[in-house]
């Protein structure tokens, strides 16, 4: 019995030393077989680093809308906020003021007419003309003109009528802004109330020039009627008193004069009646209304603008770069700008040619907004390349090893692994710039084994 189990013992331990010496064999011919890999070459392209950078949105387009003529303003048809197409009427100004100024501009025409057909008169006189005939016109040049006189000395005293009536009304507004301010200035009453004295002050003043105008405008036509009717006097004497013949030239230089202030006058009635065109103020610009300036019954001022447009449907975009990256810009590049998770696509228009003190390059760019998702003053964060390497040698790079922070690759040559070290470049988020120590020949190991290493055999997969 002792027997059998020291036999059993024996036979037992023979089995596990034969099984253990198959198993070293077995791993010892495994070390020995080539490692499987696959490999592939460095191929030349382009690799683009994205910085990130935040930037705030800017009207591409404002336009402020200033009034070409001043008066009270009639009637306004758009706020804040609104859109508006081009052309459309914003609001309008009061004409009264300029129709006036047409009707005295339109009285000196009258005038100028009679001390032009009284030039015509003695350049005809001294042409020869029938002689009594001749009288009569002078004489009929004579009475237009003394009833221009009489016409322009009603304007007058209308015009001083008008100026009183306004020196009382801007002296009461007057004194009514005074009292008012003196009251607000003590919290006895609301901005609002001191606000519409100071817009009453305002108005009356207007009012004031405007009559002090019409008077400067009615002295002027008394002033040209007189002159009218002296000139048609003179052309009586020259009738009665010159020769025909020495006196021509002088008749001559005398219609030439009429024709010419004629002209001026037609032209500047031209020019007024322009006037009434602007004061019916439309838009320049399709956008979005930033600012109205102007209320109803209020002043229109040539001097402030009474509206900001903004064109919202394409925006522009600016931030600041490093100068490092700012070389790797170019004009016409896309960007991608996000607001919150919403993303436009935009493109560079301008690259600041100075640095900061900061050592930062200002950049624009265009983002078309369709929707007017957007809207100017909005922090948005914009995508824009901030490294880019053309025409290089790049890998995947999975290829890449790092031994204590030096890169290197593995190629296959001769059958065997060798271990190469490399120096890379700028990476994106697959593949790496490979600047020395492989060419586009080399078939570069792109597995991975736990075998791998400098020297070991090594066998395409």
């Amino acid at each position: 019995m002792k027997k059998f189990l020291i036999s059993a013992v024996i036979a037992t331990m023979g089995l596990v030393f034969v099984s253990c010496g198959q198993g070293e064999v077995e791993q010892a011919i495994a070390i020995r077989e080539p490692v499987l890999v696959d490999t592939i070459t460095a191929e030349t392209g382009d690799i683009v680093v994205m910085g990130e950078y935040v930037g705030s949105v800017e009207p591409n387009l404002q336009v402020a809308v200033i009034p070409r003529v001043p008066g009270e303003v009639l009637s306004v048809y758009f706020s804040m906020g609104d859109t508006v197409s081009a052309d459309d009427v914003l609001f309008t100004i009061d004409t009264a003021d300029i129709e006036n100024n047409i009707a005295a501009l339109e009285a000196q025409l009258a005038v100028q007419d009679a001390m032009v057909r009284a030039a015509q008169t003695g350049v005809a006189l001294v042409d020869g003309a029938q002689m009594q005939s001749q009288i009569l016109q002078v004489s009929g040049g004579i009475y237009q003109a003394e009833a221009a006189i009489r016409q322009a000395e009603q304007n007058i005293e209308q015009a001083l009528i008008g100026i009183e009536q306004a020196q009382m009304g801007y002296d009461l507004a007057a004194q009514a802004y005074r009292d008012t301010a003196v009251l607000f200035e003590t919290g006895v009453v609301a901005r609002i109330s001191y606000e519409q004295a100071e817009a009453g002050w305002q108005n009356a003043a207007a009012g004031l020039e405007r009559a002090q105008s019409g008077y400067a405008m009615a002295t002027i036509g008394l002033s040209q009627a007189r002159q009218a009717h002296a000139q048609a006097v003179e052309g009586q004497r020259i009738l009665v008193e010159d020769a025909p013949g020495e006196n021509r030239q002088r008749a001559l230089d005398g219609l030439a004069q009429a024709q010419a202030a004629r002209n001026t006058i037609r032209v500047n009635i031209d020019l007024t009646r322009d006037r009434l065109d602007d004061a019916v103020v439309r838009a320049p610009i399709s956008g979005v209304i930033e600012m109205r300036n102007v209320e109803p019954f209020g002043f229109a001022n040539p001097g402030a603008p009474a509206f900001i447009i903004s064109d919202r449907y394409s925006l522009t975009v600016s931030f600041r770069v490093p100068r490092n990256a700012s070389e790797n810009l170019r004009v016409g590049d896309e960007i991608t700008v996000y607001d919150g998770n919403i993303s436009h696509t935009g493109i560079l228009t301008e690259i600041s040619a100075s640095v900061d003190p900061g050592g930062m390059v200002a950049v624009r760019a265009t983002v078309p907004n369709p929707p007017e998702n957007l809207l100017p003053g909005t922090s948005v964060r914009i995508f824009a390349q901030a490294q880019r390497a053309e025409d290089v040698l790049i890998v995947p790079l999975s290829v890449i090893h790092f031994d204590r922070g030096v890169p290197h690759v593995y190629i296959k040559e001769d059958g065997h692994a060798r271990r190469v070290r490399v120096e890379v470049g700028i990476f994106d988020a697959e593949n790496i710039r490979l600047v020395s120590g492989v060419d586009s020949t080399a078939e570069i190991i792109s597995t991975w084994s736990a075998r791998l290493s400098d020297g070991v055999e090594v066998r395409g997969a």
